[in-house]
């Protein structure tokens, strides 16, 4: 049994055996089947070339669409077929083969520069300045796409992104001419942007390579007239007739600087050169012999100007801007009823609408005699000259304007209130009116009334610093000390070294409660002003001792207090007090001048182009040198 078992293993290894030889002898012998083969690309390629180079590109075109119809991917061959296409006028089929390329391989510079050239000339320029952008983008030095990017953007008037690429170009250029032609592109497109302050300094950069550019100085010149650099327009005016000589256009650019600048001497030498240049036929001869005469009127030469005024007015007795310039000057050294009959004889020669023009300048010129007659203690003929003034116009504000400053004056306060309201109805936009109003409300007693006022002064004119100084004083009065700190303190923004307002604030700080702030400001207003007894007063009593700087920083420094610079007060949450421990403390402020002596203003145009409504403020300048209501 044993032995069968064992016959039997071996037979079925010896089988096991034979059937792998036998597997291995027919895969040994088995005859290598062939392989396809592969297109050889070189070959291919050399082809294309030859084609292409014969001129035979129909043949070529052929070829190679059968060739990629076998390897989509072939990005040369793709790329000899556009060429081939462009060659033979199919444009349209090659920019969709090289579109394709850059589907197949987005950054493949020599596709993108080629297609964005084409694009640049037949657009569309937005599918240029997208693969420009491209470039860029990881090859920030290429010029020629930075180039082209900035005439791309210019031409479709991003001028931002224009300058932002001439800019660049700039930086990268070395060549001195080029860099002045880029300099000046870039200029014109500040310009462009109305951004005149960069393209002046652009221009600036050209003048100083090349000074004696006219074309550069007289864009200079333009450009500083429009920035309002008044010296720099002069100046490069001035440059441009050194070089072109008395240029009777450029003079007259001066001369209106010089004006401008209120360079007096200077303009009325300009004037007298440009009238001797002049023709006498000539339209505006006229005209620059008035302004000579208005700048000899600024320049306080007052006899000259009348005597030459009356020389002109006998050769050219219709010429009414010499009367009206005349009248000018005789209101100037006082002699009003000369000025009011000169004005009232044109009356004569007008038209209607013109006079009604000159008879609210008569209203005007005849209230500033008022107010002349007012400063020399002549009450009642002040009194009949402002009313005398109201005949000609009865809604002249100026005129009610000063008679409630007049009425102030001599405390008739009733009266004063009334003609400041009468100003306020017929215009209401002026904030002065109301700081007239509230100051003689103040003297009546009626605070209420007075802190409305000054709040309606300041509302329409935040600059109106005496008016804010009331408004905070009056809140103070009305026990509303967290509300005054905080217009104390704007005060203190347009005017840091106040003594007055230094001290009102360490006062409205004491009532309050906040003594450190209190003794802080104290200190300051008597650093301004060593000789404020108030504030030094008020120290002493919260010290406990007589004040001097030493003593008054070493007790700073013991509380804590930084006494290195000033703060800005913050608002503080007001705390309770009683009104009799505010008059225990408080010191009423005192009216004592009217705020300011703002001049009559016309908004009508002259009847004469060379009469300006400004000449009559000008003319009632010096009329009164009233300056505050109170300090």
């Amino acid at each position: 049994m044993n032995i069968l078992l064992v016959v039997g293993l071996v037979l079925f290894a010896c089988t096991i055996v034979w059937v792998y030889v036998l597997f291995m002898s027919n895969t040994i012998n088995e005859p290598e089947k062939e392989k396809p083969k592969e297109i050889v690309h070189e070959d291919v390629m050399e082809r294309c070339n030859q084609l292409f180079e014969q001129g035979l590109h129909a043949e070529l075109q052929r070829y190679a669409q059968r060739e990629l119809s076998k390897n989509y991917g072939n990005v040369e061959l793709r790329r000899i077929l556009a060429q081939s296409l462009m060659a033979s006028g199919n444009e349209q089929m090659a920019i969709k083969h090289y579109e394709a390329i850059l589907s197949i391989a987005p950054y493949d510079i020599k596709t993108q520069e080629m297609l964005a050239q084409y694009y640049c000339e037949n657009g569309p320029k937005s599918r240029a300045i997208e693969l420009y952008e491209q470039i860029l983008m990881y090859d920030n030095g290429n010029v020629n796409a930075v180039e082209n990017l900035a005439k791309l953007y210019e031409q479709i008037e991003n001028w931002e992104k224009a300058i932002e690429m001439y800019q660049l170009i700039i930086d990268a250029e070395v060549d001195e001419n080029r860099i002045t032609e880029l300099k000046y592109t870039l200029a014109n497109l500040y310009i462009k942007i109305d951004d005149n302050e960069k393209a002046f300094e652009a221009y600036e950069k050209i003048h100083q390579s090349d000074p004696e550019n006219l074309e550069i100085l007289l864009l200079l010149a333009d450009l500083a007239y429009k920035n309002k650099y008044w010296q720099d327009c002069l100046k490069y005016y001035k440059e441009i007739i050194s070089i072109v000589g008395d240029d009777f256009e450029i003079l007259e650019k001066i001369a209106q600087m010089q004006v401008t600048l209120e360079n007096w001497p200077e303009a009325i030498t300009t004037y007298k050169k440009i009238i001797s240049l002049e023709d006498p036929e000539s339209t505006n001869y006229l005209y620059h012999q008035n302004e000579l005469c208005n700048a000899m009127l600024k320049n306080k030469q007052y006899p000259e100007a009348i005597d030459l005024l009356k020389d002109l007015l006998a050769q050219n007795p219709k010429e009414t801007s010499f009367a009206f310039t005349l009248a000018q000057a005789y209101t100037l050294i006082g002699e009003f009823q000369i000025g009011v009959n000169l004005y009232t004889k044109l009356l004569d020669d007008l038209p209607p609408e013109q006079s009604e023009i000159i008879i609210k300048y008569i209203s005007n010129l005849i209230c500033a005699w008022a107010q002349d007659l007012f400063k020399k203690g002549e009450y009642n003929q002040a009194f009949d000259k402002f009313f005398e003034a109201l005949k000609y116009n009865e809604e002249n504000d100026e005129v009610y304007y000063q008679l409630g400053k007049c009425n102030y004056y001599i405390k008739s306060f009733q009266d004063s209130i009334a003609h400041f309201k009468r100003a306020i109805a017929i215009k209401p936009q002026e904030s002065k009116y109301y700081f007239g109003l509230g100051c003689a409300y103040d003297e009546m007693g009626s605070v209420k009334n007075a802190k409305i006022a000054f709040y309606d002064a300041i509302n329409i004119d935040p600059m109106n610093i005496k008016a804010r100084i009331a408004y905070a004083i009056s809140l103070t009065k009305e026990l509303e000390y967290a509300q005054s700190i905080e217009q104390f303190a704007e005060v203190l923004k347009y005017i840091p070294d106040n003594a007055d307002t230094l001290y009102n604030l360490a006062l409205a700080y004491e009532l309050v409660g906040d003594i450190e702030r209190a003794i802080k400001y104290y200190k300051k207003a008597i650093d301004v002003d060593h000789d404020h007894k108030e504030a030094k007063h008020n120290i002493e009593l919260l010290l406990g001792e007589e004040y001097n700087p030493d003593s008054g920083i070493q007790y700073l420094e013991d509380l804590g207090i930084d006494t290195s610079k000033t703060e800005t007060p913050k608002e503080e949450k007001e705390e309770p007090i009683t009104e009799a421990g505010m008059q225990e403390t408080q010191e009423e402020p005192e009216n004592e001048e009217i705020l300011e002596d703002d001049q009559p203003e016309t908004n009508e145009n002259n009847p004469q182009e060379e009469i300006e409504a400004q000449e009559i403020q000008e003319t009632e300048q010096e009329s009164t040198d009233e300056n505050s209501m109170f300090s």
